[in-house]
């Protein structure tokens, strides 16, 4: 596990950015993706470690946490991507107290759920997407179970009831 974050600390550009498919492309969900992952393993193993071994790691996720808020994703409204840095940076505040990292995760979140369909579903490039909504549920799921005063529990039932209909009988 910990070369594996000492490998995400070398992937990491000076941006704080990690890339998916194109050089130097500063993705911003994968950026997201990966400092959640980190923060979930932080979180699972805190008492195991070493002080310095989680000061190596949460210095390895503090780039990762500046880009996310410090960039934006403009060139699409994809809500699962935004609930990921949304859980990340919650996470990130919950372990740091970092208030840029809340407010940041707090707007992304409004942006979330200003554009959730009375159906339930989540935008995802403009419409509904079953499967990105089961993601996009999944880390609103996270961050409402640290942040329970952020009110998802409705949000979370609608995108539950909107899903129930792509669900097989037999599971």
């Amino acid at each position: 596990i910990d070369a594996m974050v000492q490998a995400a600390s070398r992937l990491t550009r000076r941006d704080g950015s990690l890339e998916e498919a194109f050089p130097r492309g500063g993705s911003y969900c994968v950026t997201a993706l990966v400092a959640f992952d980190l923060l979930c393993t932080h979180y699972l193993l805190g008492d195991i470690i070493s002080a310095q071994q989680r000061q190596k790691w949460q210095a390895c996720i503090r780039p990762m946490i500046n880009y996310l808020v410090m960039a934006d994703e403009t060139h699409a409204l994809i809500s699962n991507h935004l609930a990921t840095a949304v859980a990340a940076l919650n996470r990130w505040f919950l372990l740091t107290g970092d208030a840029k990292a809340e407010r940041k995760a707090k707007q992304l979140l409004n942006r979330i759920l200003s554009h959730q369909s009375e159906e339930g579903w989540f935008c995802e490039y403009e419409g509904a997407d079953p499967g990105y909504q089961s993601l996009c549920t999944y880390y609103l799921a996270d961050v409402h179970l640290f942040r329970p005063d952020w009110n998802l529990i409705d949000p979370l039932r609608q995108s539950i009831c909107f899903l129930q209909y792509f669900a097989h009988p037999d599971g």
